[in-house]
Order: C-alpha cells, then sequence, then structure tokens
C-alpha cells in the first residue's frame, strides 16, 4: 500500500482506534463500511452529532461533541440509516434493506472499445515494495472514485489495473503532487476480462 484514507467516523479526521458512530434523533448510528456506489440523496441534510470519541480503554478523550450534518437517502429512511462524508451509517438495532445492496458492490467493465476515465484518487496497491517515499512502480492496481466517464461507473469505487504496458504511467512526482494531497487522476482504458485496464494514466 503506497497510500490511502483512514481515520474516524467515516471520514472524520480522528483516531482510527475510534468507533465510527454518529447520533442523530437520540439514537446511535453506527458506520457500514465498503460503499462502492453513491447511494442517492433527497438533498435534505439533517443535524446529528459527532460524539466524543473515547480512546485508550476510558482514559482519555479526544477531541469534543461535534454537530453536523447528514444526508438523507432517498431510498431509505432516516431512521434506519443515514449517509455521512460517504459512509452509510446504519441505527443500532436496524438492518438495510436487501434492495441497497447494489451500494456495495463495486461495478465490473462492461464496456466496449477503449473509453476516457477520471476520478478521485484514493490510492494504490502493488506486489512491489516501496524504496522511498512516492515510489510507485509497475504493475499496480489504482483505487479511484470515478467521477466523469461512462455513466454506469460515475459514482462507483472501482480498482484500475495499470500494467507494464501502461505508457505513460505514474511517476513518484505524481504520488507526492496528487495522491498525497487527494487528487485526481485520468485514464484511457479498455475491458479485459471484465476488470479495468489502464491504456495511459496523468494527472
Amino acid at each position: 500500500m503506497f497510500a490511502g484514507l483512514s481515520g474516524c467516523g467515516g471520514g472524520d479526521a480522528r483516531s482510527a482506534s475510534c468507533a465510527a458512530a454518529i447520533v442523530y434523533d437520540g439514537h446511535t448510528y453506527r458506520g457500514h463500511g465498503g460503499v462502492k456506489r453513491d447511494p442517492e440523496v433527497t438533498g435534505r441534510s439533517l443535524p446529528a452529532v459527532l460524539p466524543r470519541c473515547n480512546d485508550s480503554g476510558g482514559r482519555s478523550e479526544v477531541g469534543k461533541e461535534e454537530t453536523v450534518q447528514v444526508d438523507e437517502l432517498a431510498d431509505v429512511a432516516s431512521s434506519t440509516a443515514v449517509l455521512w462524508h460517504g459512509s452509510i451509517f446504519v441505527r443500532d438495532g436496524r438492518d438495510l434493506p436487501k434492495e441497497t445492496r447494489r451500494w456495495f458492490r463495486a461495478p465490473r467493465c462492461g464496456t466496449a472499445g477503449t473509453f476516457e476515465m477520471t476520478g478521485d484518487w484514493l490510492g494504490v496497491t502493488g506486489p512491489k515494495k516501496p524504496r522511498f517515499d512516492g515510489d510507485i512502480r509497475l504493475p499496480y492496481r489504482l483505487e479511484v472514485h470515478v467521477t466523469s466517464g461512462p455513466s454506469r461507473y460515475v459514482g462507483a469505487t472501482i480498482r484500475v489495473r495499470a500494467t507494464e504496458a501502461t505508457d505513460p504511467a505514474l511517476t513518484p512526482a505524481d504520488v507526492k503532487g496528487s495522491l498525497l494531497r487527494g487528487g485526481q487522476v485520468s485514464a484511457s482504458v479498455r475491458c479485459v476480462g471484465r476488470h479495468f485496464q489502464a491504456l495511459d494514466l496523468h494527472t
């Protein structure tokens, strides 16, 4: 793993050892990770509370209780779940309906020919151990949240394979200048065995 995202409370900058939870309408909602497709929202924001993060087995508390705005989901009542910072939070004792399982399944590549795609760069993994900060060598897989491209992929989090044939590929300067700041990456892509394969990459 060259880089990635981590945090407490679905994107909050607190300690990763804290439980991901918020309080809405007097009830505790806990983070349900692994969202691969952006759920539809109504556009309505709801006030919730991010509790103080109790760390070190109760011996210390990190941060202060904070009021936040969560998003109302279009397909699930707020009495069951809400969306915050791209993560689903489910009320204790409630379950998501079966229809929401699609949110947690990344789309497979299924577009004919070559197509262009741009996305928020979330991380990169590869078999070669980094030799220095920002080191990136083919082959590797990029995890991106697609912001433009074929409509079937926009709003989804996918992995794009870069091989020895990818030209140009990313450089250590791209890693330092874009990935570590949460930038974007663009690619010409084709489908190989239902997987996304990059023909070229640039930031």
